[in-house]
């Protein structure tokens, strides 16, 4: 079976060209899945150590930043964010359309920045 290992180079098109024609299948690469931990870890940390507000974490997004989120209703918070976004209407989307839009949310995250834990990303 054929994989593309996701990491940090610069992707050019014609890789994911030949993910796409190739049907390759995607999987982190080890410095990938260490920068998602480290970063989660972080914000872990950080999410312990203070009472200051962390936008879309202890607060609300765009325009409602300035309301602080109760730590019972973070899990709730993170919840309704996805289901916002989850909505649809016309014809199913290509299977290569979906694929790709995933491995690009994927290439995103296994950078690190985002403090989205590790399981979240593999799924």
């Amino acid at each position: 079976m054929m994989f593309h290992e996701i990491n940090s180079d610069f992707l050019q098109l014609e890789t994911i060209q030949e993910i796409l024609e190739q049907n390759k299948k995607l999987k982190l690469s080890q410095s990938a899945i260490e920068k998602i931990v480290k970063c989660r870890k972080y914000l872990d940390k950080k999410m312990e150590n203070t009472s200051e507000p962390i936008y879309g974490i202890s607060t609300g997004f765009g325009s409602l930043c300035n309301y602080t989120i109760s730590n019972e209703d973070l899990g709730t918070l993170q919840r309704n964010l996805v289901i916002s976004h989850a909505c649809g209407i016309g014809d199913e989307v290509p299977r290569e359309i979906v694929k790709l839009m995933i491995f690009l949310k994927i290439q995103a995250l296994s950078y690190g920045h985002s403090g989205v834990q590790l399981s979240t990303v593999e799924r």
